[in-house]
């Protein structure tokens, strides 16, 4: 009698493991709140990203060979200055102290800087100490470097999905896509993050139109006062 109960209490904890296992692998985090996760945590310490970028505006030719015809053929530049346009590949450095600080220098193949502070948001074009300044409107091509996921997603309307992990600049990251039809055409948008909330990769494209990518390269744990100075 005695071995009879006890092989029932054994035939109990067997099935009571069994539900705690299959409970735990079909506890699978939603990809949307693990992207806001990683997102908020981006938005909670400070930072100082150097990314390589890529980046297509609407309108302009759809092949470095086509853009370096279109600018050298008219006599708007050199074919030296041309290559480095038409490549589209350049650099942003951005300085992220949030939530009320945060600078975006863009470099090649345009200089821009576009700085946030307690005072507000402007727009900078030229070099120091020659700036020119303009209240900001938007936050340009990688704005989503800066702001929260959140609206895109909203906008896409569509299903976020996990993408498989990925390795950048020596950093595992997780990464996320969401993908669908805005206002008749293809919105495509992808982000990486470190597992701590660092933003180590970001591509946002519209199918046939603008597209830009940025991948960081060099990364630091902080900012430096100078940063969120105009000069």
């Amino acid at each position: 009698m005695r071995v009879i109960v006890l092989v029932a209490v054994m035939g109990v904890s067997l099935v009571g493991s069994a539900c705690t296992d299959g409970g735990s692998v079909a506890a699978v985090v939603d990809p949307r709140a693990r992207l806001e996760t990683l997102a908020a945590r981006w938005g909670s310490g400070p930072a100082t990203i150097t990314y390589r970028t890529t980046e297509r505006d609407p309108g302009e030719a759809t092949s470095p060979h086509q853009c370096l015809r279109q600018l050298v053929g008219v006599g708007e530049v050199d074919v030296h200055t041309g290559l480095r346009i038409c490549s589209g590949v350049g650099e942003v450095r951005l300085a992220w102290d949030p939530p009320e600080r945060w600078r975006m220098d863009e470099v090649s193949p345009r200089n821009l800087t576009w700085l946030s502070t307690v005072e507000g948001e402007v727009r900078c074009r030229g070099d120091a100490p020659l700036l020119r300044c303009v209240a900001a409107e938007g936050h340009g091509p990688f704005g989503p470097l800066v702001d929260p996921p959140a609206a895109i997603l909203d906008a896409i309307g569509a299903p976020v999905r996990s993408e498989a992990d990925r390795t950048i600049a020596g950093i595992r990251s997780e990464c996320f896509l969401v993908q669908g039809d805005q206002a008749g055409t293809i919105h495509r948008v992808e982000w990486c993050y470190s597992h701590d909330g660092l933003l180590l990769f970001l591509l946002d494209e519209i199918e046939g139109s603008r597209m830009a990518t940025a991948e960081a390269t060099h990364l630091s744990r902080g900012v430096a006062a100078g940063d969120f100075v105009v000069r």
